[in-house]
């Protein structure tokens, strides 16, 4: 069948399904780029910005987990480097930690995908106590001295908690959107 356009309503159809497909795609990305944004947001809480839960850091987690198809060490680069441009620190440090927590998830993958959450959720606690301690790290050599590791590890804990509901949130998005 021929529209007055000259297409036929196979290849609009066609062209829906595949907008539609890159949309579901991308949602990960698009989601986890939209969680920078929100901790780099200027709240009116005082001493809040060194604790804000590095939401970027689940959303990676997560998705390398249950849906690395869509979450690839390219994706991975992109948040982390997004992170390091839009919040002003060492550029190349948010990439680095986030590109090593994508690999150790892909050479670990196995053991966590028939796991319950709580393995998953302790998986992540260990994973994001190596990624504070590296950030505080590198971050100290940086500033060419000792940084105090309070803001760290108040981080760290933020993040942790974080995890669940955000958790929870992916996997409705990945039930509505990504099936």
């Amino acid at each position: 069948m021929v529209t007055q356009h000259g297409w036929s309503s196979r290849v609009k159809t066609s062209f829906w399904q595949r907008i539609d497909l890159i949309a579901r795609q991308v949602t990960p990305v698009l989601l986890t780029l939209l969680l920078v944004t929100l901790t780099l947001v200027p709240y009116q809480i005082p001493d809040f910005a060194p604790i804000v839960p590095w939401l970027a850091l689940i959303s990676v987690y997560y998705w390398s987990v249950h849906r690395p198809d869509l979450m690839p060490a390219a994706a991975a680069f992109l948040v982390g480097l997004y992170h390091d441009l839009a919040s002003g620190t060492a550029l190349g440090v948010g990439v680095l930690i986030l590109l090593l927590v994508h690999a150790l998830i892909a050479a670990q993958r196995r053991f966590f995908i028939s796991r319950s959450f709580f393995v998953v959720w302790a998986g992540f606690a260990i994973i994001a106590l190596g990624a504070s301690v590296l950030l505080w790290l590198l971050n100290a050599v940086l500033a060419g001295a000792l940084i105090g590791p309070r803001p760290a590890v108040f981080q760290f804990m933020t993040t942790v908690a974080a995890y669940p509901p955000l958790a929870w949130l992916f996997a409705q998005v990945q039930r509505a959107i990504l099936r």
